[in-house]
């Protein structure tokens, strides 16, 4: 019986040595493919507060700012990154502009799909025909990190752009593109302008940049 008993003592030993090992090797895996910036446009190898932000439209200053971003391969160039990001951001932007105010609750709620003023401001939106929004700031980024298993590091490649439009302007030429139509519902178009108005200021104005230490 003694016999027994240190067998399963050995046994529960090598278990719990076994456990230790497993653990200190998560441990340490997990520390070796830790997210890093490797490598940057800004040669810092710290990510610009813009690109970290988490709202997609800011204020600034009188004009609005939208950030696009995108992932690709680490074996794709840089270059070829940021080109791909400026061609799609000023779609993006519209893309998000229209979302928000034709899926807002005034709107929703009304059968509007059809009315004129609705179907002006999508074409105005969807075909991208607005004019003063440019490319102000790009940043790009190689990171090493997880895979999806967790376990196997591997190389992304991240870039992001900036848009900038001044704020009268873009409410200026969406305010056009609902007015800009005979016929239609006039409650369907008090609803857009209405959605229009709480969109513009509904976007938050952005953070000042926090101070580096000394």
């Amino acid at each position: 019986m003694r016999n027994i008993n240190n067998m399963n003592g050995v046994k529960i030993g090598l278990s719990c040595v076994t456990s230790l090992l497993f653990i200190a090797g998560c441990t340490s895996s997990s520390k070796y493919i830790k997210s890093e910036v490797i490598a940057n446009s800004t040669k810092t190898l710290k990510t610009p507060d813009w690109a970290l932000n988490s709202q997609v439209m800011v204020e600034d200053g009188g004009n609005f700012i939208f950030i696009h971003k995108m992932t690709l391969s680490g074996t794709s160039r840089p270059d070829a990154c940021i080109s791909m990001a400026r061609t799609q951001a000023v779609g993006e932007m519209m893309k998000y502009i229209k979302n928000s105010v034709t899926s807002s609750g005034q709107v929703e709620e009304l059968n509007a799909s059809s009315d004129p003023s609705m179907s002006s401001l999508t074409a105005f939106l969807s075909q991208g025909n607005i004019s003063g929004a440019k490319v102000t700031t790009t940043y790009w980024e190689q990171t090493m990190e997880a895979d999806d298993s967790g376990v196997r590091p591997i190389k992304k490649l991240m870039c992001a752009v900036q848009v900038s439009i001044d704020k009268s302007t873009l409410e200026r030429q969406m305010k056009d593109a609902i007015n800009g139509v005979p016929g239609g519902n006039p409650e369907i178009r008090q609803k857009l302008l209405d959605a229009q108005k709480n969109f513009i200021e509904g976007v938050a104005k952005k953070e000042p940049e926090a101070k580096a230490a000394n």
